[in-house]
């Protein structure tokens, strides 16, 4: 009996070790399994980032490369209907934009046919609106390439530099996607009287320029062009929410902001080139002068008299402040000057400002100048409103010797 429990034991034994043999060979075959799908998914990835780098490259850096990527796509959907085909310029031109979907811009003249210049006004309209969606397109495109980046490859070398770079010349083209103001007194243009007899003018409406708004407000996950390069990995980065119309406050971020930590004549030409793109956001004239531009306007001169301090700028600060007494941060900037016009005092060897009471003093009288002052700066109280008067002093002489 004892011979036989020990044979038993020892059967035992030799099929626990053949099973953890026969464990071992499937976890090896496991791994090697996985990692022959890695290898794949890592050579698949390659591919499609290499595809859709090397079509999105050209259309960042061409409006007509653009287009054509775009008319690219588009043709791939199902309910694309193709233009016709033909060869002369104008068909050309007019199969582009229907294939960017486009309305092409209708007839309208006051004969009984289109003459040479109308035709010529015509088609000038439709090229606008075509190169109008081509700058969109192409900023599209350069976003896209990037926000691609930061997804896929953040620690890239010198992305951020190139990054800004790309910000920076793109903000040259942001304007360009503006629409045109329709003037006021365009009024509808009349046609030939009908041939019926009846009296009276034909009314034909021009219609307004093409926006292309929603391209524009198009984000990286929702592009038409990202699906159909195949790039899907925006999942919940922040870059598949960028839109065109979300470079001006890009630009601001990455580009200006930085440069105002020190402020240099390259701060004041970010100023400019930001001013101009959210300038042609704007269509209405009032609220752009009333509204957005004066905070612009007022932080722009600050950084400038931050560059080379002179009584000078600070009276051109002042002036901006009684340009906009009902602003709503009016109060901060008056602040703000104060505390500049007392450092250029103390800078320049005189004493601080001191400012009377408005609920004391009807009205302050001016201040005494201190020794070697060159400005003088009084406030008056009027109503909620503080007024404040600078009086600039001639230069001192020379002494004679």
């Amino acid at each position: 009996m004892r011979r036989r429990g020990f044979g038993w034991i020892a059967c035992g034994a030799f099929l626990f070790q053949g099973g953890i043999a026969v464990a071992q060979n499937t976890l090896e075959t496991l791994q090697q399994e996985l990692d022959e799908a890695k290898q794949q998914h890592q050579d698949v990835t390659t591919q499609v980032l290499s595809n859709f780098f090397g079509q999105i490259d050209p259309a960042m850096a061409s409006p007509d490369a653009a287009v054509a990527l775009y008319v690219q796509v588009r043709s791939a959907q199902p309910d694309f209907t193709p233009p016709d085909a033909k060869q002369d310029n104008e068909s050309t031109l007019l199969a582009s934009l229907l294939a960017c979907g486009i309305p092409p811009t209708p007839v309208v003249t006051e004969h009984e046919e289109e003459s040479e210049t109308e035709k010529e006004a015509r088609v000038a309209i439709d090229q606008a609106n075509l190169a109008r969606l081509g700058a969109v397109l192409q900023l599209h495109c350069g976003l896209m390439h990037y926000a691609a980046l930061f997804v896929v490859k953040p620690d890239q070398k010198d992305l951020q530099n190139d990054w800004v770079a790309w910000l920076t010349s793109a903000a040259q083209i942001y304007p360009q996607t503006s629409v045109p103001a329709v003037p006021a007194d365009q009024n509808p243009e009349p046609h030939k009287k009908k041939r019926d007899g009846e009296d009276g003018p034909h009314v034909i409406t021009r219609p307004p320029p093409f926006d292309p708004a929603d391209m524009k407000g198009k984000a990286m996950r929702d592009s038409l062009i990202s699906k159909f390069l195949g790039f899907n990995s925006w999942a919940a980065k922040d870059q598949g929410g960028w839109a065109v119309h979300d470079l001006p406050k890009l630009f601001r971020t990455n580009v200006l902001e930085p440069l105002r930590a020190s402020p240099t004549a390259a701060t004041l030409a970010a100023w400019d080139t930001y001013i101009a793109m959210v300038n042609a956001d704007e269509k209405d004239n009032d609220k752009w002068n009333q509204v957005d531009y004066p905070p612009l306007q007022f932080d722009r001169a600050c950084d400038d008299y931050a560059i080379a301090p002179s009584t000078e700028k600070l009276e051109g600060l002042v002036n901006l402040i009684k340009a906009n007494p009902t602003y709503p941060q009016v109060d901060d900037w008056i602040n703000r000057v104060h505390q500049l016009l007392d450092d250029y005092r103390t800078s320049h060897g005189g004493n601080a400002p001191v400012t009377q009471n408005p609920a004391t003093a009807p009205a302050s009288a001016p201040s005494t100048p201190a020794t070697n002052s060159n400005v003088i700066v009084t406030t008056q109280q009027q109503g909620d409103a503080t007024i404040i008067i600078t009086h600039t002093n001639s230069a001192p002489a020379n002494p004679q010797h």
